[in-house]
């Protein structure tokens, strides 16, 4: 898993952003959103006009949980 840095104001410096979110602004372009390793305080990234991707986020595991379930009919649904 690739981790995604953001500027931490408390901290002064670059630190990994927990649980990111993607958040897509009024005029169109993306950010992320999540909260700081060290400190704890809120990060916000503006990574720009493409939806950003996240390989490990709770929704996409929760969705998967039940999208990839075989019914009795042994197919998936």
């Amino acid at each position: 898993m690739s981790t995604i840095e953001a500027y931490d104001i408390k901290a002064r410096k670059k630190v990994s952003m927990k649980n990111p979110q993607p958040y897509l602004m009024k005029n169109g372009t993306w950010a992320l959103k999540g909260t700081s390793a060290e400190t704890g305080i809120k990060l916000f990234k503006i990574v720009g006009k493409t939806k950003p991707e996240i390989k490990n986020s709770r929704f996409s595991a929760f969705m998967n949980i039940f999208t990839s379930r075989q019914c009795e009919c042994e197919k998936i649904c």
